[in-house]
């Protein structure tokens, strides 16, 4: 089996309807792909499962039985894949052009060093999605969350983050990518280990992209894609601000998740 999409939903049921019937009407046979589809259903309690088993009998259902968190949920699916590389999605990820992932996967087997590659996304009105990163200051998070954010201060902080100074057209090795599709090779998970689930819903893809470099595996943006769509709004790329939002149950998730990355790099330096 050449490629694993795993699917991670939790009550998405139009969003994962409607990726599933993407992956499906792809044609990937078409191009000599030989693909499996994993769902992994994160504790749903409005029939999602039953919907996927009545829709497409052909995609493998596996159930958590509570929400485990993006890494938690996603590891779910990456121990069943066993294809030579997993495409880890999320349900608002859509595919227009099947291109894409022969191209992807032809960039994978000529490059045998990378570990993790994130593709160009795009945002609903087309325009491309910042989802390579450079690391986060120590107060990235707080500038992204509060009214500190409009200060120009913040806001280079934030857009050196972003790597706003890049112009996204160009395949290169990067140090963080977005968690939301990421293309990754069995052979550097199994050396590497699975994502970390002392995460819940950040950072668990940012340090990931840290242990594959660790290990020597590349972790790369790719540039060469023509149309993968992620329908998705960020809280903290919002530019209105609310005071709901700074206590936000999103927000409390993204700072404990934050202080748990700061924790554990501070043992990787001390233990190297």
């Amino acid at each position: 089996m050449k490629l694993s999409f795993i699917i991670l939903a939790y009550k998405e049921r139009d969003l994962l309807r409607l990726c599933l019937k993407n992956i499906l009407n792809l044609g990937l046979e078409k191009q000599g792909i030989t693909y499996e589809i994993f769902f992994v259903d994160n504790g749903s309690t409005n029939g999602l499962p039953e919907m996927v088993r009545r829709l497409y009998p052909q995609v493998h259902i596996l159930l958590n039985g509570a929400n485990l968190g993006h890494p938690g949920g996603n590891n779910t699916g990456l121990k069943a894949a066993q294809s030579e590389y997993s495409l880890m999605i999320n349900p608002d990820i859509i595919f227009r052009d099947v291109e894409d992932i022969t191209r992807i996967l032809a960039y994978l087997d000529a490059h045998p060093n990378i570990g993790i590659l994130g593709p160009k996304l795009r945002n609903a009105d087309g325009t491309t999605q910042y989802s390579c990163y450079r690391r986060y200051s120590r107060w990235t998070p707080v500038y992204r969350r509060t009214l500190l954010g409009k200060c120009g201060f913040a806001r280079r902080d934030i857009e050196r983050h972003l790597m706003m100074d890049f112009d996204h057209e160009t395949t290169c090795d990067v140090e963080w990518l977005l968690g939301a599709c990421f293309f990754i090779r069995k052979s550097a998970m199994d050396a590497v280990g699975y994502m970390d689930e002392d995460f819940f819903l950040y950072f668990g893809d940012y340090e990931w992209c840290d242990r594959m470099q660790r290990k020597g595996y590349r972790t790369v943006y790719f540039a060469e894609t023509n149309g993968i769509f992620h329908y998705h709004q960020r809280e903290s790329a919002s530019n209105r601000f609310t005071i709901m939002q700074l206590f936000s149950y999103v927000t409390r998730i993204h700072i404990r998740d934050w202080m748990t990355y700061v924790k554990k790099t501070k043992s990787y330096e001390q233990s190297s």
